[in-house]
Order: C-alpha cells, then structure tokens, then sequence
C-alpha cells in the first residue's frame, strides 16, 4: 500500500517511534543530529510546530516513551539525563 504520510521533519534516519497510549500522537527521533525530535498528530498527520523549541534541551536522543495514559514524555539522550515533559493535552497522566 500507499503511506498515509512521509515525515520529512528529520534529515537523519529514526531511531526511536513510540505512540501515546491512545495513538493520537507519534513521537519520532534521531540519535544521529542534536535536538532531532518531532512529535506527529496521527489523526491530522501533521508534525507539532511549537515543541520542540529551540531552547529544548533535547540534545542527541537515544530513547523514549510515553506513560501509560500519555501525560508524560520521557526522553533518553547520549549526556545520561532523563527529561521528562508534560503533555497537557492529556488531562490524566
């Protein structure tokens, strides 16, 4: 078949997928360029414009995962810290 949509968001090759619980968000991202992470609203198919920001310490990405209801990213990256995000979209987390 015929893809839905192409994320042509990263310039690199991804290494981690992960969808919220629920499946309305995607988070994609790359180990290989600094700050190389999109996150895609599946039902629009289309990539979040305002996060990450500029100033999001993301770093390179090497790992992460949604909690069980969606409110929270955590993302792994190559320094051995954890971020961890609030998605306030998710009333529960």
């Amino acid at each position: 078949g015929v893809p839905a949509r192409e994320v042509m968001n990263l310039t690199t090759g991804v290494d981690c997928l992960k969808f919220t619980p629920d499946s309305q968000v995607l988070a994609l991202a790359s180990r290989m360029k600094k700050d190389a992470m999109r996150l895609l609203h599946t039902p629009s198919l289309t990539v979040f414009s305002n996060w990450p920001t500029a100033r999001s310490p993301l770093h390179y990405v090497h790992s992460l995962d949604f909690s069980p209801h969606g409110g929270y990213l955590a993302v792994g990256n190559a320094r051995g810290r954890v971020l961890l995000y609030r998605l306030h979209a998710y009333g529960e987390a």
